[in-house]
């Protein structure tokens, strides 16, 4: 992990004040990036609407977490396809490398706090996510491909960017800027 020299600071993130995005349906609060804790740690606030979740995934660099605020999920982990139910109150933690997937199998939509170690996941969702402009899930009209901007709308320029500050994170020369996504947008 780099090392900036800079004095470590108290961090306060709060939903509705921190920066937000809407990506593949789902609200995304950013409570605490990777940036401010210099890639130690992202802390984000979700709302997943109920009946949706993401397919099979491994995070290659990072451990995952989720702490259910309300709504209900169902996760699908390892390589037995271990389900594990997680209510309000429950916590669940994903190990690096870890296959997995998850649903929100409750009427409800569901809140979650989300976070990662190292820090870093928060990365993308500048380049291909959308502002937030309210603290709900995103409007109908916005359309699939407003969401989901990686394969419809993105610059080339932003993903080159994007895959720099990735191969930088790996090789421990990232900067702790804080990225223009705005920066090549077509």
């Amino acid at each position: 992990m780099a090392t900036t020299g800079k004095a470590g600071e108290v961090l306060l993130g709060q939903a509705g004040r921190s920066p937000a995005y809407w990506y593949r349906g789902v609200l995304w609060n950013v409570l605490m990036s990777a940036d401010q804790t210099l890639g130690e740690f992202t802390l984000m606030e979700q709302i997943v609407p109920a009946g949706a979740g993401p397919p099979a995934h491994v995070h290659e660099r990072q451990a995952e977490g989720f702490y259910v605020l309300s709504g209900e999920l169902e996760l699908t982990v390892g390589p037995d396809d271990e389900v594990v139910r997680a209510e309000p109150g429950s916590a669940v933690w994903v190990p690096k490398s870890t296959r997995h997937a998850f649903r929100v199998v409750s009427d409800e939509d569901a809140r979650l706090l989300n976070f990662y170690a190292p820090g870093g996941f928060d990365d993308h969702l500048p380049f291909y996510g959308v502002d937030a402009t309210t603290q709900t899930l995103p409007p109908a009209d916005l359309g699939v491909s407003a969401l989901d901007r990686e394969r419809t709308a993105t610059s080339q320029h932003a993903r080159d960017a994007y895959l720099q500050r990735l191969a930088d994170v790996a090789e421990g020369t990232w900067d702790f800027s804080i990225p223009d996504p705005t920066a090549g947008r077509d």
